[in-house]
């Protein structure tokens, strides 16, 4: 009945606030990985093998729902998720970290938020309340806070190529909450990782061809990560979550990337933390609490 319906609704909402810290994490330490191997691996080639790896596990995972009809009118979203979130915003948020800092283009990359809610509120009529305009600032905050006095070139190029990498995921986000109401999230990921592969392999196989290139055993364990984990796990986690929640709400737990990279920075590579990253934690921390909230505040119980 509608008592059950709601509560299964809430599980799932629940569960999707759980799921959502898992791309931002692997993206976190993908932004990092990028910029390790960007001398050695030209940025389109680079983002042609990222999704390569990535369509192994996917197509595993989704072989159960390749059966499922998809309606002629819903093709165009899969090639726009395709093509403007796994082709167009993976090539150019490698160019973007081969042309500036990884913190630089973290913090750029911070603004996404922002995208997202205003194409969420023209394509899928979201609202627009003033707890998400409070979440976004807190959002942006946050992370300039923790990326002040990190290390980055901060080249005008890159910071311009990471913004236009801004506006095509938040388009692509829009459309995989559009298609996750009428198909599984596996397969709306697993489309768009196919059609991507139609613009990344020609480009690839022409950078491999006209660029230096050079493979040793640290590049192949950071495209295997990068394709795996930062590609196959992380895309279709983020999708699953946008079938359960918002793609404005989803889009206000980004900022918990620079948060990530700073953690296993620490823990890794020995670095100390700073004054700014707590107090940038602690911004953090409130724009994730306040989009918990809020969506639990509009959810169908009330």
């Amino acid at each position: 009945g509608w008592a059950r319906r709601v509560s299964l609704e809430l599980l799932l909402i629940r569960r999707a606030f759980v799921l959502v810290f898992v791309p931002c994490f692997f993206w976190g330490r993908g932004v990092g990985g990028g910029k390790l191997i960007s001398d050695d691996v030209p940025a389109p080639l680079l983002g042609c093998l990222r999704c390569f790896v990535a369509s192994f596990p996917l197509m595993l995972m989704a072989r159960k729902h390749f059966g499922v009809k998809i309606d002629r009118a819903d093709w165009k979203y899969f090639a726009g998720v395709g093509v403007m979130g796994y082709f167009l915003t993976i090539f150019l948020i490698q160019l973007g970290i081969s042309l500036t800092g990884a913190s630089m283009a973290s913090l750029v990359n911070s603004v996404t938020p922002v995208g997202v809610t205003i194409f969420a509120a023209l394509h899928l009529k979201e609202k627009i309340t003033p707890t998400k305009v409070l979440c976004l600032v807190l959002a942006l905050v946050g992370t300039f806070v923790i990326t002040t006095g990190a290390t980055g070139q901060g080249e005008m190029a890159g910071i311009l190529v990471v913004l236009a990498a801004v506006v095509t995921w938040s388009v692509a986000s829009v459309f995989m909450r559009q298609l996750t109401a009428k198909y599984p999230p596996v397969l709306v990921t697993t489309v768009g990782m196919a059609f991507s592969l139609i613009g990344h392999i020609p480009v690839g196989l022409f950078t491999a061809a006209t660029q230096d290139v050079l493979i040793d055993g640290r590049v192949v364990l950071v495209v295997l990560y990068l394709g795996f984990f930062g590609s196959g796990v992380a895309q279709f986690t983020w999708v699953k979550c946008l079938s359960a929640l918002p793609a404005s709400t989803c889009s206000l737990f980004y900022p918990l990337q620079p948060v990530f990279s700073a953690l296993l920075g620490a823990l890794l590579l020995k670095e100390k933390f700073t004054p700014a990253f707590f107090a940038g934690l602690l911004l953090i921390s409130i724009d994730v609490a306040l989009s918990t909230w809020e969506t639990k505040r509009t959810s169908p119980d009330r």
